[in-house]
């Protein structure tokens, strides 16, 4: 099997769309209860910005550069650390009497490089306590860092004093030989020799001392001027390098629950888990889901696509006689051809319907195949073999009994318990019978092959109603009666195993499969891109005019049979089936019924008999009520007499049960 494209990944969403939406629902409901039940929360900000200190603009080291030379991320970093740190929650703590926690204060800093700002927050569920907390914080924060900066100028100043004496010592040491030489001069006579030569020593030692004493006295005027400085931005300090830029305002919307963000979070996650579980489900899913299931599993091709009625609206059993314009007439009509197709080197002069289990419209598969292929003039019988849950009569409007069974056994000829189908000349119907305690063994007697041959030989085409595969063995038993066998299969109902399991019982009795009919297909569902829908070739305009056409032509339902004993004068068909034996009659050719007959009146109830009857002529006014008032069929008495027809009068054209 060929590994799945992305066409048949999307017709898997198509097929589970009802559990990705009630996912992305349940989605969009947990996250919309989640919102309503939360207690609001209210976000108060406060900004703040941040510039460099005094001690950090005067304070110099001893090669004259900056003391300070962290980059402004890292002050940023610095500060923020100084407003989480637990000196000033602390300090908060002692001036804050409100019912928030001060610890759930928290500052961050601007994204923006150029930008040397922080932001303090607190969320809480009064946004008035949130404010208030936030600006108290801020402006203890502020009190604090500037007691800190008034430390750090007295810790500076007490530093440059420190160096500053340092520096004075060493001068007073380096000048110690200078000044004694100059007391020395000074004490000495003016203009004595001695004077002289105390100052050619002086004039020596300054040439020793100078170059020590000079950088001495320049590291000395620095920090006598740096501590001048200190004394002149004392009051500077106050500001503390922080400005309040906005103080915290009680914000009028919260923060959480963000009903929309959660709503769309809920959706997205429901969509992701929906498809999750619609390609669980689909793994594990047994049903068949497409035709091309049906063909790998089973081998066969498959004849017929049957829609389902779309719009919710379901199509009458009998689609192919009620509304024969309908888009699952045209597939029995098509399912008709496929067949068709297969009997051309051989005939298939018996057709069994089956399918696997039970409930997947079989019974009405073979009916309406039935009627498509008597409808362009075959003379086909519907066998109900479904002994066990018989179903067929009741689409037809016929009496249970007599029968199959009833012909079996011997108390009536099978031709005397067929019925004629009103309203689709040359169908003819045989009822189940009472059902019996052994329908197996009943079905596989000699008996039962005598009267499907003699159907065979009597009738154009015979199409068989059997029992579902896996419940029973008369499907098993009856398809080595068959000329060809139909597998139904419907869509996401048969199971997979199910339908293996069908298949190799057929196979194992060397049951003549030809091939299988996929029911209920959605007309959503397709391959190839294309929709299984059979009504889209034909214009808008023509499809109107058929709706009306129908309208205005057909009965209402409740009359649309003719009913056995209402009326002495032939029935009438529908218009639809009138054009459908009209269009057969201008492919065959003029003065010839379809399917080589002779032409038929289109008022009588059967086939014309094999080799013609030059006796029959006009139809027959006396037809036996079968006591099924609204019944599609009426009865056929015995003694030879064909279905519909009183006995010991001529079999005309049309007549049931050919001799």
């Amino acid at each position: 099997m060929d590994d799945p494209s992305l066409s048949d990944y999307i017709a898997v969403l198509r097929r589970r769309r009802a559990v990705v939406v009630l996912a992305v629902l349940a989605g969009v409901a947990v996250a919309l209860v989640a919102s309503l039940v939360q207690t609001p929360r209210y976000r108060a900000e406060s900004d703040l910005l941040l510039r460099r200190t005094a001690s950090e603009e005067i304070l110099v080291d001893e090669v004259g550069q900056v003391g300070s030379s962290m980059d402004a991320q890292r002050e940023l970093n610095n500060e923020i650390r100084l407003i989480e740190s637990r000196t000033v929650r602390d300090a908060v703590d002692d001036a804050y009497d409100g019912p928030l926690d001060v610890d759930d204060v928290s500052a961050s800093a601007t994204a923006a490089d150029s930008d040397d700002g922080m932001t303090i927050a607190v969320e809480s569920t009064d946004a008035d306590d949130a404010a208030d907390l936030v600006n108290l914080y801020a402006e203890t924060y502020i009190a604090e860092r500037q007691d800190q900066q008034v430390e750090d100028l007295l810790s500076a100043s007490e530093e440059i004093q420190t160096r500053l004496d340092a520096v004075r010592r060493q001068i007073a040491e380096v000048s110690q030989p200078l000044d004694s030489i100059n007391a020395q001069v000074a004490a000495a006579p003016a203009g004595s020799a001695q004077q002289a030569a105390l100052e050619q020593q002086r004039q020596t030692v300054l040439v020793q001392v100078l170059p020590q004493l000079g950088p001495l006295q320049s590291r000395e005027s620095t920090f006598v001027g740096q501590l001048q400085q200190l004394e002149v931005t004392q009051d500077l300090t106050r500001s503390g390098g922080v400005e309040i830029l906005a103080p915290a305002d009680a914000p009028d919307s919260p923060v959480s629950p963000d009903t929309t963000t959660n709503l769309i979070v809920g959706a997205l996650v429901g969509l992701l888990g929906g498809i999750g579980l619609a390609f669980a489900f689909e793994r594990l899913d047994d049903s068949v889901r497409s035709k091309e299931q049906v063909e790998t599993i089973t081998g066969l091709p498959t004849l017929g696509l049957i829609p389902r009625g779309g719009d919710g609206e379901t199509p009458p059993d009998l689609v192919t006689v009620e509304d024969p314009t309908s888009p699952a007439s045209e597939a029995y009509r098509l399912l008709r051809t496929s067949v068709r197709f297969l009997g051309v080197e051989s005939p298939l002069r018996t057709i069994l319907v089956t399918s696997p289990s039970a409930a997947e419209g079989k019974t009405v598969t073979a009916a309406n195949l039935a009627a498509a292929l008597a409808q362009t003039g075959d003379r086909v019988i519907l066998v109900s073999a479904d002994l066990r849950r018989p179903r067929l009569h009741e689409l037809f409007g016929a009496p249970m009994s007599p029968g199959l069974t009833t012909a079996l056994l011997g108390d009536i000829r099978p031709e005397d318990a067929v019925y004629a189908v009103e309203e689709v000349p040359g169908l003819h119907v045989l009822p189940p019978g009472v059902p019996p305690p052994n329908p197996a063994e009943l079905l596989d007697s000699p008996r039962a092959r005598e009267v499907l041959a003699g159907f065979a030989e009597r009738y154009d085409v015979v199409v068989v109603d059997s029992p579902p595969v896996l419940p029973v063995t008369d499907a098993t038993v009856l398809s080595r009666n068959a000329d060809a066998v139909l597998l139904v299969v419907a869509y996401r109902s048969t199971s997979r195993r199910g339908l293996t399991r069908a298949v190799e019982l057929l196979r194992q009795v060397e049951a003549p499969l030809v091939g299988t009919v996929l029911n209920r297909v959605p007309a959503s569902e397709g391959y190839g891109g294309q929709t299984y829908r059979y009504d889209t070739y034909r214009s808008r305009s023509e499809r109107r005019r058929a709706k009306e056409a129908e309208a205005s032509a057909r009965p209402p339902a409740a009359h649309a049979r003719h009913r056995a004993g209402a009326g002495t004068g032939p029935p009438t068909r529908a218009a639809d089936e009138r054009a459908v034996d009209a269009e057969a009659a201008a492919a065959v050719g003029p003065g010839t019924a379809p399917g080589g007959t002779e032409p038929r009146d289109h008022g009588t109830t059967g086939p014309e008999p094999r080799g013609g009857d030059p006796d029959a002529g006009s139809p027959d006014p006396a037809r036996a009520p079968s006591g099924n008032g609204g019944s599609l069929v009426g009865r056929a008495p015995g003694d030879g007499a064909a279905p519909g027809h009183p006995a010991g009068e001529p079999r005309g054209a049309g007549r049931a049960d050919p001799t």
